[in-house]
């Protein structure tokens, strides 16, 4: 862990303003000394997990954010053990490129089962 940002999550509302609230929580968590030059790319991979977590999974939904060593560790967790879908959606399509954003931004991610839901994590390369 990096010792300019300790490890940190919030609780989220169970409703599209979560997608708000991530990006202002990572925003205002995110590594002085590392995260940087990651900011964009954590202000949209967390809206896209916070998005799917209310639409496709059930309260409660938390984000959590921590400066790893050589990443950025982003999880959004909801209490759905449902996990997240990777779709091929057709170019005329208004929604269903989550996931497929998440593999194409971070370095890795993936879901870890939760005794009440799931998690989403995903990393961003410093």
């Amino acid at each position: 862990m990096c010792e300019a940002m300790p490890e940190a999550g919030l609780d989220l509302p169970a409703d599209l303003s979560a997608a708000r609230e991530a990006r202002a929580f990572v925003r205002a968590r995110l590594c002085p000394q590392h995260g940087g030059e990651l900011l964009d790319r954590a202000l949209l991979v967390v809206s896209e997990l916070a998005v799917n977590a209310v639409e496709h999974g059930e309260p409660p939904v938390r984000a959590g954010v921590e400066c790893r060593s050589g990443v950025l560790h982003l999880e959004v967790s909801d209490g759905s053990a449902a996990p997240p879908r990777v779709s091929a959606p057709g170019p005329e399509a208004e929604s269903g490129r989550g996931v497929n954003l998440v593999q194409t931004v971070c370095s890795a991610w993936g879901v870890r089962p939760e005794p009440a839901g799931k998690t989403v994590w995903c990393d961003l390369p410093v």
